[in-house]
């Protein structure tokens, strides 16, 4: 179920202990009916309860005739609570709550209090450690609610109080060893970057950190990634609110079995969210099924976390990433975007198209998954002809982690040849010999990118952003790619051919 703005905040409340927070109206004192009605551009009346006080432009009064109703309805409720101790896990738990209660996302707000979070009408302004205001609304817009919240808290209440931020982790930053007198270019590219990072450039930071997770390559083509380097300047480009680099982060954190980081899939998935609520689109596909993986772990029985995952997948696809068609595809074809009980040809059908969408992108697992329901016959005739031209193109896609799937498909077009028709089971087997020139090929490509996003970074001018879109990063490879192949030297022989 959706919360209601008035029971969000009373779980808030009861979330920081209403013990711990005392509650008053004194928030109506410190805001007039003016300053609310310059802001809203409407005529409204003010209501104080419990909650705080409340500004309607259709406010019904029981013994008074109903007034008549505006085109727009506004309705506003604003709340301050305040805590005798300092709780540096505010910020955290309300997220946390938003998270796991409701179906709301909450986006950090910059220079606002000491931290605050926005979305669906709701500003949260957490200042000092013992004051929360609430403002929430239907139909109020974020520059509307931030101008009333300074008018509330009297400015906008920055006292340097540091809550916890459940995205960030413990890292070391990285020290450079002292160069040689004569410095190779790579060596001198990774100094000059740090010195651009260290000024606070996003792009730079990010590309650094870029550097130390692909572009570090030995003459075999096998790549020495430094870990914890790179998470340390993902990290400091992440804080700058740049989307690509809490995205790097989080793939470090999931997966940083023996890489010198510690694990903390928490911690990726606000860095996931972070970036996918900015329109990051390579964001979601991950986000979606980590939400999954904490819905099969919590047996969320509010759903919301299932519901999380399904979303982000839909939103992946919305914005034309072939993966988000191939995770939606997935979605039907099992079931879990159908109703209860609901009828499976449907989700086959719906299966289908998403799997045509994702193929049609270059997507290759879709075109098994579409060979697979030919094969089936789910949702579709099945059809031996279908099903082994689709398993053609899933055999003919070439890349350095699909060598499973080329002998799946492989095996299945054969079989679909021969009209034996059972249930696809696909697992993946480990990658053999056969991928590793491959996989030094693109090995050596990544190296190739990081090198030129360093090149680019460091001729970027001042507070430009930082990008990671891997079609622009190709075409501006074309231009670096002398100097690129020049720094990289026999590294990435292969990638300069």
């Amino acid at each position: 179920m959706r919360f209601s703005t008035i029971s969000l905040f009373w779980l808030l409340i009861a979330g920081f202990g209403t013990s711990a927070y005392g509650q008053g109206s004194t928030v109506c004192d410190r805001i007039s009916k003016a300053d609310i009605e310059s802001v809203l551009g409407t005529t409204v009346q003010v209501q104080v309860d419990p909650s705080g006080c409340t500004y309607s432009n259709f406010l019904f009064v029981r013994g008074q005739p109903q007034p008549p109703q505006p085109a727009k309805i506004v309705n506003l409720t604003i709340s301050l609570s305040r805590s005798d101790k300092p709780d540096p896990a505010a910020v955290n738990r309300t997220l946390r709550m938003i998270d796991e209660k409701t179906y709301d996302d909450a986006r950090p707000v910059r220079d606002l209090g000491d931290a605050a979070l926005w979305g669906s009408g709701k500003l949260f302004v957490f200042s000092g450690g013992t004051t929360m205001l609430s403002l929430t609304s239907n139909n109020v817009t974020l520059e509307q609610a931030r101008t009333l919240a300074v008018r509330a808290l009297g400015g906008a209440a920055k006292t340097g109080f540091v809550y916890e931020d459940a995205t960030r982790v413990l890292l070391t930053k990285p020290v450079l060893g002292r160069l040689p007198a004569k410095p190779t270019q790579i060596e001198q590219l990774k100094l000059d970057l740090t010195a651009k990072a260290e000024t606070g450039n996003a792009k730079a930071q990010f590309a650094l950190g870029n550097f130390y997770e692909f572009g570090m390559i030995g003459p075999d083509g096998i790549p020495t990634p430094d870990y914890p380097a790179a998470a340390y300047w993902y990290q400091e480009a992440s804080d700058r609110g740049e989307a690509p680099a809490s995205f790097a982060l989080a793939l470090i954190l999931r997966e940083s079995g023996g890489r010198g980081v510690t694990p903390n899939p928490d911690a990726a998935l606000g860095l996931l969210r972070k970036a996918a609520l900015i329109g990051f689109v390579p964001a979601m596909v991950p986000l979606s099924y980590a939400y999954a993986a904490k819905n099969a772990a919590a047996k969320n029985i509010d759903h919301t976390f299932g519901e999380r995952a399904s979303r982000w997948a839909q939103e992946s696809a919305n914005a034309g990433d072939p993966d988000g068609h191939l995770l939606v595809g997935y979605l039907w074809n099992k079931g879990h975007l159908l109703p209860p009980g609901g009828n499976k040809v449907i989700g086959y059908k719906s299966a289908m198209e998403s799997y045509t969408k994702a193929a049609n992108g270059g997507n290759c697992i879709a075109m098994m998954n579409i060979g697979g329901l030919y094969f089936n016959g789910d949702g579709v005739p099945q059809d031996k002809a279908q099903a082994q031209t689709w398993f053609a193109k899933a055999q003919a896609c070439t890349g350095s982690d699909l060598e499973w799937m080329r002998d799946k498909a492989a095996r299945y077009r054969d079989r679909a040849a021969a009209g034996r028709l059972p249930a696809v089971q696909a697992t993946a087997p480990a990658a053999g010999a056969a991928v590793a020139e491959v996989q030094r090929y693109m090995n050596s490509v990544l190296a190739m990118m990081s090198l030129n996003m360093g090149l680019e970074a460091l001729n970027a001018p001042a507070g430009s952003a930082a990008d990671l879109n891997y079609s622009d990063l190709l075409r501006q490879l074309q231009n670096n790619r002398r100097a690129a192949c020049v720094l990289a030297g026999p590294a990435t022989a292969l990638g300069c051919q």
